[in-house]
């Protein structure tokens, strides 16, 4: 009926009925804010004021275990206490004045938009009020358990997905993994079936890359093949110990100069290391979405659209769109990894400023030139502490040190002798902000998280892996059924592992750690997913629709219900 014909819109009704469902949101988040301080691993107040007695000379490990990259730092590539502190003083402040002021070295490299970690979100819970659990420190066994499998990670990255059951270094890693501990650590034995694959339901089933990262589609109107660009196999950056001096103190940038051979479907870690390299944050779980869609895959019974029996008040006499239709689905999966990122700079930059494994290594490096002592004496015992032991048993050092010998050698770098310097896949190494968590942990499994609450967990349809050569797509035959839920859980750990395999992250700065049952909530995995479920509660508050309960396992296993 028209306006003409005696109805009329109660708009001031609709403004107060606005204003309530913002105030609704607005007091979950609020309730939802943790005031209370957080944890940290007590790394920077540990070496706050520790310093080495070198050569009759005093050296200040001011910053010795904490992010410093593109700081000022001295010949061996400490970080200098003014530097430093300038950094600690604009986070402090957490101004755009008080960043400006920080003490970079060579300045061809900056800082990563620190100020993002003290930015508002409308939608979900605020950054600030997240919690998660500390980093491992740098004294454990965790993080040195953690640096051997970065480092064979490294020397993997060539061997073929589909056949690390038959490869001689995937069985020698996981030899030398398993009798380090690193079930004792992460919560898993070690297999040519499990190696470098996440903790989660679904991600030790069938392929190694999820079916999200493989399967072609359509993009509206254009067809996308998931073809990559791969880099050169076999080169390795900042191997020796010039150039990782010159990077880690921001006096070159190398990034860009990545040398690529062509296109092929992810079939190695270094491919996978190049998907993560450029991606946006939201394009993986965009593209899970679009794929889900175009395949018509079932949506959850929270819909009240859904092509699934309802028990009661299912929608008949219409179909979805930009509600809980497509153009929603996917545009808040894209929003939760952008939000997830706001999470995840929160306390990267505010609360760990945990250092990446390139600098851990470095320190390692710095002890096998006798600069700050011999390998396993008294001072690296204390240093390392825990971890010591780890690089005593571990047969990953003569095996990285060999690696590096030869990249040097090849590449006609310094240090033909080698290092223990972590074997980097970009040339310009890690990105200049904290490792702590990841943000494409955090942005991941958030965005997934929202397709899980979307879809159904049913049989994947038509599952595929690559040819041998890496150019086509042939029908997954191995027997295992695939689901929805177990690739979108497959993809989290794609996406942060990958990150790992490059060398650009810990283990524990994606996913859990330890044991199950006894595991530690660390990494951006659990942060991201926190988040995309608040973010889930308050878009339900916006619909028209009477949606049901989203209900799905989470990462850890437990029954989620919004």
């Amino acid at each position: 009926m028209t306006q003409e014909q005696g109805q009329s819109r109660d708009f001031h009704g609709r403004r107060q009925k606005a204003q309530d469902v913002r105030k609704c949101t607005a007091q979950a988040a609020f309730s939802a804010f943790q005031t209370e301080e957080p944890e940290t691993n007590g790394d920077r107040k540990r070496f706050e004021n520790t310093s080495l007695e070198v050569n009759k000379c005093n050296m200040d490990l001011f910053g010795f275990a904490s992010f410093t990259k593109t700081l000022k730092h001295n010949d061996i590539g400490l970080v200098e206490r003014d530097s430093f502190a300038s950094l600690l003083r604009a986070i402090a402040q957490g101004t755009q004045q008080e960043f400006e002021k920080v003490i970079l070295g060579g300045q061809k490299r900056l800082l990563v938009n620190p100020l993002n970690a003290y930015s508002f979100q409308l939608i979900g819970d605020d950054s600030q009020g997240a919690r998660m659990a500390a980093a491992p420190a740098f004294g454990s066994r965790n993080i040195a358990v953690d640096m051997v499998e970065r480092y064979w990670m490294a020397l993997c990255r060539d061997v073929r997905f589909d056949q690390y059951e038959k490869s001689p270094l995937i069985q020698e890693a996981c030899d030398d993994l398993n009798q380090i501990g690193f079930a004792d650590e992460f919560g898993f034995e070690v297999t040519p079936k499990t190696i470098f694959r996440g903790p989660y339901e679904g991600c030790n089933v069938g392929p190694h890359v999820s079916q999200f990262l493989l399967k072609d589609f359509n993009f509206g109107n254009q067809p996308i093949r998931q073809l990559s660009l791969y880099p050169r196999e076999g080169l390795d950056y900042m191997t020796d110990f010039d150039s990782w001096k010159l990077v880690n103190n921001g006096d070159i940038n190398p990034t860009g100069f990545d040398i690529l051979d062509g296109t092929r479907y992810l079939t190695t870690l270094r491919d996978a290391g190049q998907w993560v390299h450029i991606d946006f944050p939201h394009q993986s779980s965009l593209w899970a979405t679009i794929i889900l869609l175009g395949e018509m895959a079932m949506t959850s019974k929270a819909i009240p659209y859904s092509q699934s029996p309802r028990d009661e008040k299912p929608i008949t006499k219409s179909v979805p769109f930009g509600s809980l239709g497509g153009p929603d689905i996917t545009v808040n999966s894209a929003l939760a990894a952008v939000y997830g990122l706001k999470h995840a700079w929160f306390q990267k930059w505010c609360v760990h400023l945990r250092l990446r494994p390139e600098v851990y290594a470095q320190r390692l490096e710095l002890f096998r030139r006798g600069i700050l002592g011999q390998p396993f004496d008294t001072t690296f015992n204390q240093l390392f502490d825990k971890g010591a032991e780890v690089f005593q048993k571990t047969q990953v050092l003569d095996r990285i040190c060999e690696h590096n010998a030869l990249q040097n050698i090849k590449f006609s770098r310094g240090d033909k002798e080698g290092t223990w310097l972590l074997p980097m896949a970009f040339p310009e190494g890690s990105p200049a902000h904290p490792a702590y968590p990841g943000g494409h942990s955090a942005f991941i499994a958030a965005g997934a998280t929202i397709a899980k609450a979307f879809f159904k967990d049913d049989p994947i349809a038509s599952p595929v892996v690559p040819t041998a050569d890496g150019q086509g797509l042939t029908a997954y035959t191995g027997g295992d059924t695939l689901t929805v839920h177990g690739e979108l859980n497959k993809l989290i750990a794609n996406v942060t592992l990958f990150r790992d395999g490059a060398g650009m992250h810990w283990r524990t700065d994606g996913t859990t750690s330890g044991c199950p049952g006894t595991s530690v909530a660390t990494g951006g995995n659990l942060l991201g997913e926190k988040m995309a479920i608040s973010m889930l509660r308050d878009i339900k508050e916006t619909y028209r629709e009477e949606v049901g309960t989203f209900c799905f396992k989470g990462i850890t296993g437990e029954m989620r219900e919004i």
